[in-house]
This record gives C-alpha cells, structure tokens and sequence, in this order.
C-alpha cells in the first residue's frame, strides 16, 4: 500500500524536524515542484507544519 503524498511530506518533516524545501524535493523525486509546493502550503495552512523563510529559502518545521 502507498502513501498519499501529504502523509509522506508530512513523515519526513517530522522525521527531520527541520528541513530546508530544496531537501524535501530530493525526498519525493516522484512529485513534481508545483505539487510539494502545493502540498507544503496546504499543511502550513492547517497548522501541520511550520514553514519559515530563511533568506532566500524556505526550511518546513514540525508543529507539535
């Protein structure tokens, strides 16, 4: 059985704690950019992840 794609992303931020973007793309190779980007923006918005920009990047936390 496979995982959705947001139970995935969702995994390895809170796996890592902390992850920059860039990383969790290399983490899903099978998800294009617009749909982790999409994802990541869907679990910010309900409060499932923490995404905070540093510099001219973005790093996902996980929210307790």
């Amino acid at each position: 059985m496979t995982q959705s794609p947001a139970i995935k992303l969702l995994a390895i931020v809170h796996e890592r704690q902390r992850i920059p973007l860039e990383e969790l793309l290399a983490c899903c190779p099978e998800l294009s950019w617009n749909q982790v980007f999409s994802l990541v923006d869907d679990l910010s918005r309900h409060a499932l992840i923490g995404l905070h920009r540093r510099g001219a990047d973005y790093e996902l936390r996980a929210l307790s």
